[in-house]
């Protein structure tokens, strides 16, 4: 069955991982360009994970013990990710109790929610699932889109947005607006940036234009 894909806002959120092994590694790994606040709950963890928590600023913490249900008080989300299959169905049935969004690796079943195979540049998120049915087939998915999306457009996203908000500052128009928006990206795209300045050259003539 088919996903739908809610993009979410996740910075400064409370993310719980269970498991310090290599899935957990990666998916803390993920989750880092986003923002959550993570605690990782485990006895041990991989030499990688700790390099992980020592590098992240704070933003990472290490319960070094097993799983608690406690441990889901005040968090926003889930991730189970231990070796102990019946451990994880637990989290999983614990989190459901309290409406809490979770996944749990390599148990499709057991997921509220999945994580998909990501592309991040900047701004610029592309998420790949094929309903949680291969794996395999999402990440040769994400090495085609990665040689297929050309090289800056994280950073073309973001002049973009500032020009946006411009935009809507001086523009009233609804129709005039799309038109600006529309010209703006093509631009930015057939030139790889897009500056205030062509931003307000563009905003004066297609004011004229409307005004003829």
């Amino acid at each position: 069955m088919a996903y739908f894909p809610f993009f979410v806002d996740i910075e400064g959120k409370r993310c719980l991982i269970a498991g310090g092994g290599t899935v957990a590694c990666r998916k803390a790994l993920t989750l880092m360009d986003y923002g959550p606040d993570i605690v990782i709950v485990a006895p041990r963890v991989i030499p990688e994970m700790e390099r992980l928590i020592k590098e992240s600023g704070g933003k990472i913490t290490w319960r070094c013990r097993e799983f608690e249900d406690t441990d889901l008080e005040t968090m926003n989300f889930v991730i189970a990710a231990t070796s102990d299959e019946e451990v994880n169905r637990r989290i999983s049935i614990w989190c459901r109790e309290r409406k809490i969004p979770v996944n749990v690796a390599d148990m499709q079943e057991e997921c509220s929610f999945i994580f998909p195979a990501l592309i991040k540049e900047g701004d610029i998120t592309v998420g790949i699932s094929t309903g949680g049915s291969s794996p395999a087939l999402a990440r040769y998915i994400k090495k085609q889109l990665i040689e297929a999306i050309p090289k800056g457009l994280g950073s073309l996203a973001q002049q973009l947005g500032l020009c946006r908000d411009m935009v809507r500052e001086k523009v009233d128009s609804l129709s005039v607006r799309r038109s600006i928006f529309r010209a703006m990206t093509e631009e930015g795209i057939r030139q790889g940036e897009f500056t205030r300045e062509q931003a307000e050259e563009l905003i004066e003539r297609k004011l004229a234009e409307h005004e003829k």
